[in-house]
């Protein structure tokens, strides 16, 4: 495969496109609450998002997330721009992600209607208590009742797939045995996210000890070469809301931005030298320099532990 050869093809497979920098979760384990007030972009303007998909229209691409370290139902255009991604790709994967906080009636109508492949709503705990402590901007009172009708309205048509995404790894296993069992009860898939630093800027130990990760990964960097667990740097394009395009979507502080789609085309940038200086930094074959982004992140793993890995999972 190409992404564990650490290759790319001429031209992304995967994209996020961040339509708005805003959200309103508040969650802990995010540095959006922290980094988001330094940050000079805002909601991407209408002549850039269109600029972007005219690149996009024609193109192989497999999977698109219209977000990017925000809340994409924060943008009050999402859903028409949901729309013109749809028409462009007509055969992508569009997925979408939310709390519950943005799930009322009005919004949740339009969101069923949405020609999206996949909903994530994000749910760390479920009760008063687990909001408070995981993501104290969503008012739990709200945002439960926003997720339950929403769940019921969805389960008449299915009209695409639906998680809930927790994270794991925060409460004892029987309380993760009951939140398990809550969704399995009302047919919602749960998507079970271990805790991470997010590349060392968010502190775990606000949470206690940590449970130890059961995965080869924690293991991660044995030898080089090494390459990104999730293949950011060989699959995925990430590009801000205000056209520069960021390395991944652990960039809270924008320290490693690849190029500018207003002064270069989407093409130009995956292929641009200063990209490949990036993958060989991934990859252990050129210095890294003090303080990588990658070498700070837990997705950053030597290739032979990767390999094992795909091994042990493949039928």
């Amino acid at each position: 495969m190409d992404w564990i050869a650490g290759k790319h093809r001429p031209f992304p497979t995967h994209i996020q496109i961040q339509t708005t920098s805003a959200c309103g979760a508040a969650c802990q384990i995010c540095p959006h609450p922290v980094e988001s007030p330094n940050w000079p972009n805002g909601l991407m303007g209408d002549e850039l998002f269109v600029h972007i998909v005219s690149q996009l229209q024609g193109r192989a691409i497999e999977y698109l997330c219209p977000y990017l370290m925000a809340d994409p139902m924060s943008d009050r255009r999402i859903f028409d721009r949901v729309e013109a991604l749809r028409q462009a790709l007509p055969q992508t994967t569009l997925e979408m992600s939310t709390t519950g906080l943005y799930l009322v009636p009005k919004l949740a109508d339009r969101l069923l209607e949405s020609p999206i492949s996949e909903l994530r709503i994000s749910s760390h705990g479920i009760s008063a208590a687990e909001y408070a402590t995981t993501m104290p901007g969503v008012d739990f009172a709200k945002a439960m009742p926003n997720i339950e009708r929403f769940i019921s309205a969805w389960s008449a048509h299915k009209p695409f797939k639906l998680s809930v995404v927790c994270l794991w790894g925060l409460w004892p296993a029987d309380r993760e045995r009951e939140i398990e069992a809550f969704w399995k009860e009302k047919g919602v898939e749960l998507s079970k996210w271990r805790v991470i630093s997010r590349a060392e800027q968010v502190d775990l130990t606000i949470y206690g000890e940590a449970e130890a990760d059961p995965t080869p990964y924690h293991e991660g960097k044995q030898a080089p070469p090494y390459l990104c667990r999730h293949h950011r740097d060989t699959q995925w394009l990430h590009i801000l809301s205000d056209g520069r395009v960021t390395l991944c979507c652990m960039d809270y502080r924008h320290e490693e931005i690849l190029g500018d789609v207003r002064e270069a085309s989407l093409e130009e940038i995956w292929n641009s030298e200063a990209f490949e200086q990036a993958r060989a930094r991934i990859r252990g074959d050129a210095p890294a320099g003090p303080n990588f982004l990658c070498d700070r992140c837990e997705y950053h793993v030597s290739r032979s532990v990767h390999e094992q890995r795909a091994l042990e999972a493949a039928p």
